[in-house]
């Protein structure tokens, strides 16, 4: 009875370790009682601007540990990216949380960053792929030195907005031109009067009858 349980056992666990690291699953912030792990349902681009594009997403959300992997809700929100101001949003009833990420943070503690580990699985997930994202979990700034970001930010940093599409950067109005002024008509010259013929007009050698 012992070896058959034990047997199970084995093969259970077994099968544990080939679904635990899923292909379609990131890893982000792993704490003492498991990992946060990620799969992104779907991605909906809204709109672009001058600095990058703005996406509506859909995410579902596993916590996974030695006990197995357990399925929560899926969860929707916003992704802007852009190669210089990356952010995660979340949108509340009035106003927006964005999560705005600085890759090459030097104000950042070691402890921030690992805590931050979410938002760079969600961010690099949505916006090149599950393989990258796990390469930016374990090195976020030669991830994103690869992929030319250029983020000035010295430190990760939460922000409000009334709404996700405020965080787009949107190209200035060109100015409307006027059509040019027509050039002033001068007023036509006054009809010449023709005198009426007379003797004084005659030709000459000419000499009027009696």
């Amino acid at each position: 009875m012992l070896a058959r349980t034990a047997a199970l056992l084995l093969l259970a666990g077994s099968a544990l370790a080939q679904d635990y690291n899923r292909a379609d699953l990131v890893r982000g912030l792993c704490h003492k009682d498991g990992c946060d792990e990620f799969q992104v349902l779907r991605v909906e681009p809204m709109m672009t601007g001058t600095t990058g594009s703005l996406k509506r997403t859909q995410v579902k959300t596993f916590h996974a540990s030695h006990a197995g992997r357990s399925e929560r809700e899926a969860e929707g929100g916003y992704v802007y990216c852009s190669p210089t101001k990356p952010a995660v949003m979340a949108q509340g009833k009035t106003r927006t949380a964005a999560f705005m990420l600085a890759p090459f943070a030097t104000e950042d503690s070691s402890e921030t960053i690992r805590k931050n580990a979410n938002f760079v699985a969600m961010y690099f997930a949505i916006c090149h792929g599950p393989d990258v994202a796990r390469q930016a979990v374990r090195d976020l700034r030669g991830t994103a030195t690869s992929l030319g970001y250029r983020v000035p930010a010295t430190a990760s940093r939460m922000v409000e907005l009334a709404a996700p599409e405020d965080i787009v950067d949107r190209a200035p109005a060109l100015p409307v031109a006027r059509a040019p002024r027509p050039a002033p008509v001068a007023p036509s010259p006054a009809p010449r009067r023709e005198a009426a013929p007379g003797p004084a007009l005659l030709p000459p050698g000419e000499i009027p009858e009696d």
